[in-house]
């Protein structure tokens, strides 16, 4: 049989708390930067990070015990709902018109009912018999209502609102009044959730799997036998934990576009090229070396910021350049 390892636990478990970490300071390390205002969407990435980061430890330490699958599906839930928000309200900070407010606003109120709903189902799972959620798995089967069969709605649910996510965007995108190669760009960046749903989707198949559905019956799951509880449980929450470190990191790639263009081979040279320039002046020439790291310094917040692109039309929010939905969508 096929287990989930613990070093592979471990090596997932730190990595996604590392770069997770890395790429929520990035986001705001760039708004900073841009001297941009702090939405909702970037106060909502903290308490997302705390969960993810959460979990992952609780992967780490649970992948020996396993004790620790209540701890981990109660915390995923809101964890995985801020991530949506966040998602969701970056939306609202770039497109404009009725259609899309309406539709981004039924969308969080679906990935908030989604969050709240399972969080209580969760909670009431066992009845009065709490304690039964963080013990032993056989006192889980023993005390609780069949908690597969709870996940796979909640894993179906999960990626159905991320499907609305995803798509919501797209024809926003190809309206735009900008260049196909631009609007390709700006959806990639936007399209980033799409790893974090795959990782969504192969959790519900493995569900689907465990309850012995017609169309996907088989003795295994990843490797495990259908009917080891352990190993099966081990497979089920490695790929929620490796859905949210995806999706983590996902909805800040999207804002991160000018650190990656800080941090471009052409702006390294400039940078090395002015240092060596400054350093052989000497200290006789105060007033050229001065000169010459406000170019320098004008140079990189260039390289921060980008160019911005003409005309009032365009928006560009944390570094994805895209034009105002058109005037006459706008309610």
């Amino acid at each position: 049989m096929t287990y989930v390892s613990e070093s592979s636990v471990l090596a997932i478990g730190i990595l996604f708390i590392v770069l997770g970490t890395i790429a929520v300071v990035a986001r705001f390390w760039v708004s900073t930067k841009r001297d941009a205002a702090l939405g909702i969407d970037d106060w909502l990435c903290l308490p997302a990070l705390t969960l993810v980061v959460a979990e992952c430890i609780i992967m780490i330490i649970g992948s020996a015990t396993h004790t620790l699958e209540f701890a981990f599906d109660i915390i995923q839930v809101p964890a995985l709902t801020l991530i949506k928000l966040t998602i969701l309200f970056f939306y609202r900070r770039i497109f404009l018109g009725r259609a899309f407010n309406i539709a981004s606003w039924i969308l969080i109120g679906a990935a908030l009912a989604w969050g709240l709903t399972f969080f209580i189902v969760q909670f009431a799972a066992c009845g009065t018999s709490l304690a039964a959620q963080w013990s032993s798995l056989a006192s889980l089967k023993e005390n609780c209502v069949n908690t597969f069969d709870i996940l796979i709605t909640l894993s179906a649910f999960d990626v159905a609102v991320d499907l609305g996510i995803l798509i919501m965007p797209i024809p926003l995108v190809l309206e735009l009044q900008m260049p196909l190669r631009r609007k390709l760009a700006v959806l990639g960046i936007l399209l980033l959730g799409t790893l974090a749903i795959a990782c969504g989707v192969t959790r519900m198949v493995f569900f689907i799997e465990v309850l012995g559905h017609p169309l996907l019956a088989t003795s295994t799951v990843a490797g495990v036998a259908s009917d080891d509880d352990i190993g099966v449980v081990s497979v089920l929450l490695f790929w929620g934990m490796m859905e949210m470190g995806v999706a983590m990191i996902a909805v800040c790639l999207a804002t991160l576009r000018p650190f990656f263009r800080s941090w471009s081979l052409e702006s390294i040279v400039r940078s090395f090229r002015s240092a060596t320039s400054l350093g052989s002046m000497g200290s006789g020439h105060s007033s050229s070396r001065t000169s010459k790291e406000t170019v320098a310094r004008s140079e990189s917040e260039t390289a921060i910021t980008g160019p911005q692109p003409p005309g009032p039309e365009y928006k560009d929010l944390n570094g994805i350049d895209v034009e105002a939905y058109p005037m006459s969508e706008m309610g």
